[in-house]
């Protein structure tokens, strides 16, 4: 969840993380691609994407899991897109989902992926 704050700063109450991997974020179960995942917490994930997404639009996702992880290949969700802004590079977008109505099976998955598969701080 991101709260404003005076000047324009931003504060996370759960800590995201970037991945080694980048990535494919699916919509729903066809096989278009929306984005690349950025980053990633157990309530929310950050995409970066070639066209605008819609903010406040309920969204079902997929996102295929590294090998890596044995025994999960794939997970899907339920986001609502919340913000978005043109990325550094100008042909690109970044959008932030959060996350709901997520099981205790998909959250354990999420922070699987995280404890992996985290780098920096």
């Amino acid at each position: 969840m991101i709260v404003d704050q005076p000047g324009g700063r931003e504060k996370r109450q759960v800590e995201r993380k970037y991945l080694v991997f980048y990535l494919r974020v699916f919509d729903g179960l066809g096989s278009r691609v929306i984005g690349h995942l950025v980053n990633i917490s157990s309530h929310g994930i950050m995409l970066l994407s070639e066209f605008p997404l819609p903010i406040n639009e309920e969204y079902t996702l997929r996102m295929r899991l590294p090998h890596e992880l044995v025994g999960h290949g794939e997970i899907i969700f339920h986001a609502l897109s919340r913000w978005r802004r043109k990325d550094t590079n100008p042909e690109f977008y970044v959008a932030g989902f959060q996350l709901h109505d997520i099981s205790l099976a998909l959250k354990e998955n999420i922070l699987c992926l995280i404890d992996e598969f985290s780098y920096g701080e």
